[in-house]
């Protein structure tokens, strides 16, 4: 270890200000760890496998919450990711598949893809929308799903790490929201024949992601996770992200711009055509520069590190598949690529479900105790 970690400093402090470009004692981590992950490492501890962890956080969603706080305090890594938790569903396990059924009648409504990330994929999903009328219905459902009892349940889950920096997403502003209403393919030829549409439906779509934002602030979280998880917005042409996307992502910042909320912006796969207008965006760190993209954290450094902070780069595939060493050879890569200010050590995706305790360690350490000041073999 080159340096003991500084003390003087908490972890949501470090965060605070790397996000904000400000010089730090040292290079701050958020790997951007999902619940999978540590109910692969934990749901053995309990006499079953991971599986019918995934069953159990599905049926409880506030069990989430203690397989991700567990894996940070373990690993004591600077931010995490506290997502508001979807309803309980009823489960029943078919050999390696997660059914979810009807409590009532027990008939199947759908599964949960336990395999890429523990999301509904219901048998029967909702009709596209076809008018503005239509979608103005469905976003007020979106935005009623923020309930007073889900906004406690994350209330309370914020104040079990005080000291570390914890984010939350209102969900999808632009593509990944837009094509959940029109379907993948149908919102990709809107963009050509209906771009009025395009354009009246993602102004809706900011103003119930406001909203859900809004009632994210009362958890006392210290940022806002917007973004294209799904990649649609490095899937459409930069022409097009900047005309239906960037003005979406500016006009959700701007709503925050007076206010104590830091917000980082998400675009995972290829965003190297479009790393400027995500700079422009007024999000304060852009993430999470894929490697599997071909964006290079040393590059986004010389063409928007002037603007704003960023963080990733950690080839996910090295996480997932490497040795600890390799692991710790690239995070220190990042991070002289990415330091020494405006810089958080993390992920270039979210961290497979099949990393290996000792390599998120590994790159936690790097961050913990600066070993990208060592000396260069």
């Amino acid at each position: 270890m080159s340096e003991m970690p500084d003390v003087t400093w908490t972890p949501r402090e470090l965060m605070r200000a790397a996000m904000r470009r400000l010089p730090t004692p040292r290079i701050p981590t958020m790997p951007q760890v999902c619940h999978d992950l540590p109910i692969r490492l934990y749901a053995g501890e309990n006499g079953f496998d991971w599986l019918e962890g995934m069953r159990q956080c599905v049926e409880n969603p506030a069990v989430i919450y203690d397989y991700v706080i567990r894996l940070v305090e373990q690993v004591n890594c600077d931010g995490l990711r506290l997502f508001v938790k979807p309803e309980p569903m009823k489960v029943v396990r078919q050999g390696d598949e997660l059914i979810v059924v009807d409590e009532k009648d027990g008939h199947r409504l759908g599964r949960i893809d336990a395999w890429g990330g523990g999301e509904f994929v219901p048998d029967r999903p909702a009709p596209p929308i076809e008018t503005l009328d239509d979608a103005r219905t469905r976003l007020r459902q979106m935005a009623g799903e923020f309930t007073d009892e889900k906004m406690e349940l994350l209330r309370q889950a914020r104040a079990r790490v005080p000291h570390r920096f914890v984010a939350s997403s209102p969900g999808g502003i632009t593509m990944n929201t837009y094509t959940a209403l029109r379907g993948r393919a149908q919102a990709m030829i809107d963009l050509i024949e209906r771009p009025d549409f395009v354009r009246a439906v993602m102004e809706m779509q900011v103003e119930t992601m406001i909203q859900r934002a809004e009632k994210l602030l009362t958890a006392d979280i210290d940022a806002l996770y917007i973004g294209d998880p799904a990649a649609s917005a490095s899937l459409i042409s930069p022409a097009h992200f900047e005309r239906f996307c960037l003005p979406a992502y500016q006009a959700f910042c701007r709503h925050f711009q007076d206010q104590d909320i830091l917000i980082y912006i998400h675009v995972c796969g290829n965003s190297n055509l479009i790393l400027e207008m995500l700079a422009d965006t007024g999000a304060h760190v852009v993430e999470p520069l894929d490697p599997l993209g071909g964006v290079s954290v040393a590059d986004a450094k010389r063409r928007i590190g002037h603007k704003v902070a960023l963080m990733g780069g950690v080839n996910t595939i090295t996480l997932a598949r490497g040795s600890a060493e390799e692991v710790r050879q690239e995070a220190i890569q990042k991070c002289r690529e990415g330091g020494p200010y405006g810089y958080i050590l993390a992920a270039g995706d979210m961290v497979p479900p099949d990393t290996p305790l000792e390599n998120l360690q590994a790159m936690v350490d790097v961050a913990l105790y600066s070993l990208w000041k060592a000396p260069a073999d």
